[in-house]
């Protein structure tokens, strides 16, 4: 396997959906600083599915530059169980505005096996746009910093879960439709389609059903995904637009990330009932 095992399917699919232009416009926030989500990743090799580790996501208060901001973190981690196959101790965090969620500066920090880097972003905004600097740290050595010009609105990975929770935009929820995006990963910028497939009940381990809106994702060949490959994922139909399940091929087999738990959330998850009340 390569990088990016316990935490891929869940942030890439999540990042790249918001990287469309027609999804640039927030128009409300489903959740408030002491939200807290939590995932079961799983790895499955052939016909066997082994729980591998876990996945949290948060929100809370912070101060940046004298202003009062939301930190937005995700902690993904394998458990000791998974450790000797394959090692992951990942933290993303990004600090935006309260307001737009727009960020002023984000982190990542990977540690996959014998494999560390640090991702660090700085955005200025500007007339059309925003301006990123990008500094990489890679093999123990910090890269020369580059800057780089965008007019869409896709930020780093974190940030871009959070924003596509707030939209509510009805264009994206029409069965059948399929839209071209850009992903900004590391360094570069690909293109993605996203492909709506409707509204579903769907079945989470050990977690009874819900009512969820079911999306697919093309993938980036490159370390992780063969040619062709493609991410599926569910998003609970409800206010807290919340991720309930992500199935993502790799390399080497396959991940999940199953939805645990949730904390202080803004509203009811929407829970379905058996599988008698699927429509």
């Amino acid at each position: 396997m390569k990088r990016r095992l316990a935490m891929v399917g869940l942030v890439l699919c999540l990042a790249s959906i918001c990287r469309s232009q027609m999804l640039c416009d927030i128009d409300n926030k489903p959740f408030a600083s002491g939200e807290r989500i939590q995932y079961k990743l799983f790895y499955n090799w052939g016909p066997v599915w082994i729980q591998a580790g876990i996945c949290e996501f948060s929100v809370c208060l912070a101060t940046r530059n004298k202003k009062k901001v939301y930190q937005l973190m995700a902690q993904g981690k394998t458990q000791k169980s998974f450790d000797s196959f394959y090692k992951v101790r990942d933290t993303i965090v990004s600090y935006v505005n309260r307001d737009k969620l727009e960020p002023y500066q984000a982190f990542k920090y990977t540690h996959e096996d014998n494999w560390h880097g640090i991702d660090d972003f700085t955005f200025t905004p500007e007339q059309n746009g925003w301006s990123i600097t990008t500094r990489l740290k890679r093999k123990e050595q910090w890269r020369d910093p580059e800057v780089s010009r965008t007019t869409r609105c896709g930020f780093d990975i974190i940030t871009s879960i959070y924003r596509l929770r707030c939209i509510s935009d009805e264009r994206l929820y029409v069965k059948g439709r399929r839209i071209e995006i850009s992903v900004r990963l590391d360094d570069d910028e690909y293109i993605l389609y996203l492909t709506y497939f409707g509204r579903q009940r769907i079945k989470l381990y050990g977690e009874g059903y819900y009512s969820a809106h079911e999306f697919s994702l093309s993938l980036i060949e490159g370390n992780a995904f063969k040619r062709g490959d493609v991410l599926k994922f569910w998003i609970s139909d409800d206010g807290n637009k919340i991720p309930l399940l992500i199935e993502s091929p790799i390399r080497v087999g396959s991940v999940k990330a199953v939805f645990k738990d949730a904390e202080r959330t803004l509203y009811p998850l929407a829970e379905a009932g058996d599988k008698n009340s699927i429509n």
